[in-house]
């Protein structure tokens, strides 16, 4: 039995799966957000690369090739193009990784804010945990392999990539500055890009094994299961409270209701019920019911309120089994509704208001 509680064997329930998405423990690739992040910086450079080059153009003939313009005649204009140029050229690539950033981000951890994770904790200023962490064997290991394969599989990539690009950069020397600064960009986004393809495998490899590890301890034990589900049914003692608390505001809106209703029917002592027939009514409706000490307390309030309460065993009986708080009577009980209503509203020396299906008689 023990050995059963005790090994995590059992699939993690939604609500643990919460607890660990709470708690920030979620299934990442470290390199994801730099990764893409400089995905979409290339993008954008090379998006925006006819329009780089026209402002670096721009500037060019704005000095005349001469940095020293800016310290003659009017260098505010020059100040000017150059911060137009700085904003062609930083602008798009900066926006784009940080877009980039924020939507990897959301994909791994989900759209969300918990205040929880960003709150001042003393043991994260302990380093202990992270080393320990470091040098156990099941993550060290790994962490070291990951770190070894990353050095060496981007930097085979990046250099058989320059090496692919070294004739065409050795073409610069002879190039003009549209034509260079073209054929750059191409071995740049070459290489560039084979870095980071090399680098995306790696980030899933991560990932996976993140992925993996994260299932591993999401695992639960029997006992932990049993406690999961019994949290899921309810604690029968809060459950308890809750019914209590619940009943109790019933009675309290019930009791406000009794002020309402134009007469109580008892049985005489056993059961109360509360009836209340208006112009705005279809038909009488029980707005009140109960028995014994919930009985009184409907007597109770209707003396305070002048509600004028009636013997009739029979009646009060079969309205409290049949009848819902805040439904009409049925058809059935019409008649003798009526006459106690027409019994009230005598002694009230008020018109008698007529019950549907009956006349006066």
């Amino acid at each position: 039995m023990s050995d059963d509680q005790g090994d995590k064997k059992y699939d993690p329930t939604p609500r643990r799966r919460d607890k660990f998405r709470e708690e920030g423990r979620l299934a990442r690739a470290r390199d994801a957000g730099p990764l893409v992040a400089a995905f979409a910086a290339l993008a954008a450079v090379i998006g925006t690369f006819e329009d780089s080059k026209a402002a670096v153009l721009k500037l060019f003939f704005a000095t005349i090739g001469d940095v020293g313009a800016l310290h003659r005649g009017h260098g505010s204009g020059v100040w000017h193009t150059t911060l137009q140029t700085l904003a062609v050229l930083l602008v798009p690539p900066i926006v784009a990784a940080a877009i980039g950033a924020v939507v990897i981000g959301a994909v791994q951890s989900g759209i969300g804010f918990n205040l929880g994770l960003v709150g001042f904790k003393v043991e994260r200023l302990n380093p202990l945990g992270k080393i320990k962490e470091m040098f156990s064997p099941s993550h060290g290991s790994f962490e070291l392999f990951l770190a070894l394969l990353k050095v060496g599989v981007v930097g085979t990539v990046i250099v058989l990539a320059a090496k692919e690009e070294a004739t065409r950069l050795m073409s610069l020397a002879g190039a003009d500055f549209l034509t260079g600064s073209g054929i750059l960009l191409a071995a740049i986004t070459h290489v560039v890009l084979n870095a980071l393809v090399a680098t995306a495998l790696i980030a899933a490899a991560d990932y996976a094994h993140s992925w993996f590890k994260l299932e591993k301890e999401m695992k639960m034990t029997l006992q932990e299961l049993r406690d999961d589900m019994r949290s899921d049914d309810g604690d029968p003692h809060v459950k308890a409270k809750m019914r209590a608390r619940a009943l109790q505001n019933s009675k309290k809106r019930m009791m406000s209701d009794v002020k309402t209703a134009t007469v109580i029917v008892t049985n005489p002592t056993h059961v109360s019920v509360a009836i209340r027939y208006s112009g705005s009514d279809p038909a009488p409706i029980v707005v009140a019911k109960g028995h014994d000490e919930v009985a009184l307390a409907i007597r109770r309030e209707a003396r305070a309120h002048g509600v004028p309460i009636m013997e009739n065993r029979r009646l009060a009986r079969a309205l409290d089994a049949q009848i819902a708080i805040g439904k009409p009577v049925l058809v059935e009980h019409f008649a003798a509704v009526a006459k106690l209503l027409s019994l009230v509203y005598r002694l009230r020396g008020r018109p008698r208001a007529l019950v549907p299906g009956t006349s006066r008689a």
